[in-house]
């Protein structure tokens, strides 16, 4: 498997991850909020730096085929996508 494949499906691992731990109650999982909040951030945190590391080396000259190109840019532009969907909910006090 490319290494390109391997960082993308890594990064959508981690943002899944990320939304899963935020979005488990906490009788599931039997953490506190405040534990919550941190093991999402840190997968967030993982999973963006993953995405950002496999667009950057996704941009260099190489020929790539449509799954791994998909692999390699799709988590930076769902990222992406979300920051607007809320920036755009704050503007306007949805």
């Amino acid at each position: 498997m490319n290494h390109l494949r391997k960082l993308g499906l890594a990064s959508f691992f981690f943002l899944g991850l990320g939304l899963v731990c935020g979005a488990l109650p906490g009788s599931a999982t039997g953490w506190t909020p405040q534990t919550a909040v941190t093991v999402a951030l840190v997968c967030y945190g993982i999973g963006l730096i993953l995405a950002l590391v496999a667009f950057m080396q996704s941009r260099r000259g190489q020929s790539l085929d449509g799954i791994t190109k998909f692999l390699a840019r799709g988590p930076l532009a769902l990222v992406t996508i979300g920051v607007l969907i809320f920036f755009l909910r704050a503007m306007t006090g949805w």
